[in-house]
């Protein structure tokens, strides 16, 4: 894994999930991974998948500023996510940033009503944070992300790579905030050590 595309989801740098993107950027970086950040919230860019645009790409034809995201894609060997889970999801802007980029035709197609995945051969994973503690979360936990694995990156064709869970980041204390930093510095040596 040479190449990762970091897809930030949360509306504000400086959130922890600002400073978990900076720890895990400079992890992977110290390890010799080029990085490129794509700062969603912060896209000049309509987050709604329109009529016109899904009929356009039912043709191959992609906005420009789509293509533009699609040739990081196809720059990246893995995707990485950070977002804080909101409402059970994605924060809003990173759904409807999904729903453009990875595209009819781009990131899978179809024969009949088989879905046919053409992201074959990248990598797709995850470090999200909640609010409630990861005790409080584990059922759900599992759903979710069995959900965004089946549903989303495998759908595309994406192979998997761990998903990063820190809770209770609202109610911590700075200890904690430093616990937490230190399982994503350990993920990122994980995601280096394990992955070609």
């Amino acid at each position: 894994m040479k190449r990762v595309l970091i897809w930030f989801m949360h509306p504000d740098r400086n959130s922890f999930n600002g400073t978990v993107l900076k720890t895990l950027q400079q992890r992977l970086e110290l390890w010799g991974v080029q990085t490129q950040v794509r700062w969603i919230p912060e896209m000049d860019i309509s987050f709604q998948l329109t009529k016109n645009e899904y009929h356009e790409s039912l043709s191959g034809r992609y906005p420009e500023e789509i293509q533009y995201e699609h040739s990081w894609i196809n720059w990246a060997d893995a995707v990485l996510l950070i977002f804080p889970l909101w409402w059970g999801g994605f924060p809003a802007a990173g759904k409807g940033f999904m729903d453009r980029v990875l595209s009819y035709g781009f990131a899978y197609t179809m024969e009949g009503e088989t879905p046919v995945p053409k992201m074959e051969g990248k990598k797709v994973g995850a470090v999200y944070t909640t609010g409630a503690p990861k005790e409080d979360f584990c059922s759900s936990r599992e759903r979710l992300e069995a959900l965004w694995d089946e549903q989303i990156f495998a759908f595309c064709g994406f192979e998997t790579l761990p998903f990063l869970h820190l809770g209770n980041v609202v109610q911590t204390d700075e200890a904690g905030r430093d616990k937490r930093l230190g399982n994503v510095e350990k993920y990122a040596e994980e995601l280096i050590s394990t992955t070609p």
